[in-house]
């Protein structure tokens, strides 16, 4: 069997839908339409009911999603036991890195290009979680107190986090953060959570705009209606910014990580004994 049809299988069962599996897949709806329906046809089974809001996997299509799971987990893991036996520091290498306005590291990056340039980068600088067991990247640089237990790398540093506003706005409220609204990421989690854990650095913080965007947090803070968590260099790029108070509301563990399989590749190895030695400007 075709391991594509197993793969289009399972990204439409997670998606639920043509258009988000075909953002998954890099393909048209209208090739996962086709290949679900060749599936069906050739096995003489339904696999989906089709519904208006969505594809839902029927009966036999939920019996199948587990031994679906197991074949995709052993295609991936002899896919990055490939990848991890390579000794060439050469090729593609693609990392998953925060925002820019949470954590600048196009620096080192600029750095490790010019140092390796026969390894081809792809950088995907976003909130959104990459999964390294699907192979979506092979290294991950994260702002979190809690990495995954099944990845392995090292900290490289401690970053507070300061809240900051602009003067206009610092004084409108003489510098009291209780008297603050407040603008809060939350890409990870659900609102009720999100809220939780800020509250715990801000008791009976009014939480007037929740956003999954570290760019349009920062954007807000600069229009001079909110408070908002940023760290030190990024806000200094903003003359209008300044600390509401000297000491920071929270610390954040930055990790850089990869999956076990991958740790023995050449250019993962490099790029994570690199970023190691350049260490993080705080």
């Amino acid at each position: 069997m075709d391991w594509d049809d197993i793969r289009y299988f399972m990204v439409l069962a997670r998606t639920g839908s043509l258009s988000q599996a075909a953002k998954v897949l890099g393909v048209t709806h209208v090739t996962v339409s086709r290949r679900i329906t060749r599936l069906e046809q050739q096995r003489q089974v339904k696999l989906f009911d089709r519904r208006q809001s969505g594809y839902r996997l029927t009966t036999a299509g939920e019996r199948l999603l587990t031994e679906g799971e197991a074949v995709e987990e052993s295609c991936m893991h002899f896919e990055r036991k490939i990848r991890g036996q390579s000794d060439v520091l050469a090729g593609p290498l693609t990392l998953s890195i925060p925002e820019t306005t949470l954590l600048d590291l196009s620096a080192p990056i600029a750095a490790f290009m010019c140092r390796y340039p026969a390894i081809e980068l792809t950088v995907f600088a976003t909130s959104e979680q990459h999964n390294l067991n699907q192979s979506q990247a092979d290294v991950l640089i994260r702002m979190t107190d809690h990495p995954p237990e099944l990845l392995v790398g090292r900290q490289l540093a401690v970053v507070p986090m300061y809240a900051y506003g602009t003067r206009g706005y610092l004084d409108s409220i003489d510098g009291d953060m209780s008297r603050a609204d407040w603008v809060i990421w939350q890409a990870a989690f659900g609102r009720a959570e999100g809220d939780k854990y800020f509250r715990n650095m801000v008791q009976d913080a009014h939480i007037t705009l929740r956003t999954n965007s570290n760019s349009q947090l920062v954007a807000m803070v600069r229009q001079g209606v909110v408070l908002g968590l940023m760290t030190a260099p990024i806000a200094r790029r903003y003359p209008e910014l300044l600390p509401a108070s000297e000491q920071p509301l929270v610390s954040s563990q930055i990790w850089l990580l990869t999956h076990a399989d991958l740790r023995d590749s050449a250019r993962v190895r490099c790029f994570m004994q690199f970023m190691t030695e350049w260490g993080i400007d705080l």
